[in-house]
């Protein structure tokens, strides 16, 4: 794999690189996509609606890695002139996107899982069970790598995974319910239960990246305490225009207009500012410093805290 080093600014990421992180949602492309054509085929073979919504569901999975694999390799490329902070935010984007896509495919199956609890079908039990243990095991497998992976991207597709896992663990059971004591209506009540469960989680997460697509706080409470540390240090009159906001919601940028009563001490509060910085995360950090007698260019709007 290659690395791209635009003689532009080099920032530097430790944790999990945005390599292994590309080559993690790879990886779980490959095997969603395969997998999924398998399930549809053992979808349409068994007659089960809870395989077929599963098999869907990989298919939206395996749409939201490939979309998420291209946007994650692009937004490795490191900041340019056209980009002065990169392309990582394309990650978030790829997570809104996801989600997106996914809650869609849980709807339709929610609604053909109770278009069904009308006409029950008979499904093959056993030829579910195979595919439950597979599902499992080949979940299990792709979540256990996105497992080391602290992108929000990564988290997302975790979710995707973990998701699957319990869905097939659900057609598991129903299976056993369908073999041993032909409870056919099992297979559509456990198709609306994985829909259900999945929607509920990915809407909760498309929350979290759209507010941090719309560069929303990523931790209010951490800036909170981060600004009254900030104002309690000696020589500071008061700070205001603080901005923080999140790259993909790993890196993260904060500005702040610093007012000093003592503007030989100017040096040494940028020091202990970016100190305190730190619990913020990996911080961007610009500190502008203003004298107490000079009027703020931005007419500065004051966000109260």
């Amino acid at each position: 794999h290659h690395h791209h080093h635009h003689g532009l600014m080099h920032s530097h990421h430790h944790h999990s690189t945005p390599d292994s992180a590309t080559r993690n949602i790879g990886y779980a492309f490959w095997l969603n996509l395969i997998f999924a054509s398998v399930e549809l085929v053992g979808g349409i073979y068994t007659q089960s609606l809870a395989v077929m919504s599963d098999a869907l569901h990989d298919f939206g999975d395996a749409l939201s890695f490939g979309v998420g694999y291209f946007l994650q390799r692009k937004s490795a490329q490191g900041p340019s002139e056209s980009f002065s902070y990169g392309l990582r935010r394309l990650s978030l984007l790829s997570a809104v996107l996801s989600g997106f896509v996914i809650s869609s495919g849980a709807i339709y199956i929610a609604f053909e899982s109770l278009m069904s609890l009308r006409e029950v079908r008979e499904p093959r039990g056993l030829g579910m069970l195979g595919l439950a243990v597979l599902g499992m095991v080949v979940n299990g497998l792709a979540a256990w790598r996105m497992g080391h992976g602290h992108s929000h991207n990564e988290k997302m597709m975790r979710w995707h995974l973990i998701e699957d896992i319990l869905g097939w663990v659900a057609v598991f059971f129903g299976s056993l319910g369908i073999i041993f004591f032909q409870w056919n209506w099992l297979d559509p009540v456990l198709a609306l239960a994985i829909s259900v469960f999945v929607l509920y989680n990915v809407v909760k997460r498309l929350g979290a990246s759209i507010t941090l697509f719309l560069q929303g706080n990523p931790d209010p409470e951490a800036l909170r305490d981060f600004r009254e540390k900030v104002v309690a240090l000696v020589a500071v009159e008061e700070t205001h225009d603080v901005h923080f906001w999140s790259l993909d919601g790993v890196r993260h940028v904060l500005s702040l207009h610093v007012v000093l009563a003592d503007l030989g001490r100017a040096a040494a509060i940028k020091e202990e500012i970016r100190a305190l910085a730190k619990t913020l995360g990996d911080c961007h950090v610009t500190i502008e410093i203003e004298s107490t007698i000079e009027h703020c260019a931005n007419d500065c709007e004051h966000p109260r805290p």
